[in-house]
């Protein structure tokens, strides 16, 4: 099943301000080559053999809907669902959870229909309807509570924190961060202590305030050494590599960016990848490192396209834009890149 606790990462994308933009904007003569791919494929579809174990599953579902037997359709539901969403096809998965919703509610549950509840809110949240998410885990949370489990009642305030962080309300997030972080530490839950240390570090972030960004950053990156998660160092390091870019010191920047880069490579994470590649990009421009720069931002869009990313790849293709549409830029790379 899908799961509980969202790590987010820190996506500096386009920063107007690094630019003086030319006018206009995207500079129609430049004679340097900026090599740009192609605009990304469609979504990748799944793999044959996923393929393979739905068609299995739904014929075992079928055989479990004829026999009447409602608790293994909704584990059959489930299974598919969970299938689609961690291969990145949120809208099945979030047919497949929906059904499984109303055959849980027919055996009396709480708990399964609380992840079921759990599961039709993250597929919402990674098809971006960010109220639908909420609603969801605010049904599932008292759920939890009745059946007293509070390691998923820690998650789930945790995943309601996230959302609010989306939409954009900082203290609803950071309220509900509170109340999830010491359940996780009650619990022994390291991974969630860490993603919950992370996920107020984006809060502090977002609010400017690089002491307390750094601290919680700082915090989560101590755990997830002592548990060697890789995915959760990745992250942190350009969580905080995204806090010293914003705060001034672009060379520390462009280290703890270049630190989690191999992470992500190590892990096969491509969209995190090309995340990250784009914030070096922007790193590098800071320092004045221009060719850096555009190579960064050209791995960048083939990392996107290669993951499918339409909007990550938007993003680099403007900051490549960009960076032709800055004069002294500009000069730099066509002294290093002549045209042929």
């Amino acid at each position: 099943m899908p799961s509980r606790t969202v790590v987010a990462v820190i996506t500096l994308a386009v920063v107007h301000a690094l630019f003086t933009p030319a006018s206009p904007l995207f500079a129609q003569d430049t004679k340097v080559r900026t090599g740009f791919p192609e605009s990304p494929r469609p979504a990748v579809r799944l793999a044959s053999e996923i393929q393979v174990e739905i068609v299995e599953l739904r014929r075992r579902l079928t055989a479990a809907t004829e026999a009447k037997d409602i608790h293994a359709q909704a584990v059959l539901l489930n299974r598919i669902g969970a299938l689609y969403y961690t291969h990145a096809d949120a809208l099945n998965a979030l047919a497949a959870f929906t059904q499984t919703l109303a055959l849980v509610r027919k055996l009396h549950q709480p708990a399964g229909e609380a992840t079921a509840l759990c599961d039709i809110a993250a597929s919402h949240f990674a098809l971006g309807h960010s109220e639908n998410a909420l609603d969801g885990y605010k049904q599932a949370l008292p759920l939890w509570r009745a059946a007293g489990d509070r390691a998923h009642e820690a998650a789930t305030l945790g995943d309601i924190a996230e959302v609010f962080r989306v939409l954009g309300d900082s203290d609803e997030a950071l309220k509900f961060n509170q109340q999830s972080l010491p359940l996780h530490i009650e619990a022994g839950n390291r991974s969630g202590e860490a993603a919950v240390l992370n996920n107020i570090g984006l809060i502090y972030f977002a609010r400017h305030d690089k002491k307390k960004a750094l601290d919680y950053f700082n915090r989560a990156m101590t755990v997830y050494i002592s548990l060697r998660n890789l995915p959760g160092e990745a992250t942190t390091f350009n969580n905080i590599g995204g806090v010293y870019n914003q705060f001034g010191d672009r060379h520390k920047a462009v280290e703890l960016f270049n630190s989690a880069l191999p992470l992500f490579r190590e892990i096969g994470d491509q969209k995190s990848e090309a995340n990250t590649l784009n914030n070096l990009g922007l790193a590098y421009a800071n320092v004045g490192d221009v060719d850096r720069a555009l190579a960064s931002f050209n791995q960048a869009l083939f990392a996107y396209r290669e993951s499918g990313d339409q909007a990550g790849f938007n993003s680099a293709t403007r900051n490549v834009r960009m960076l032709y549409a800055n004069p002294r830029y500009r000069a730099v790379l066509e002294a290093s890149n002549p045209a042929n």
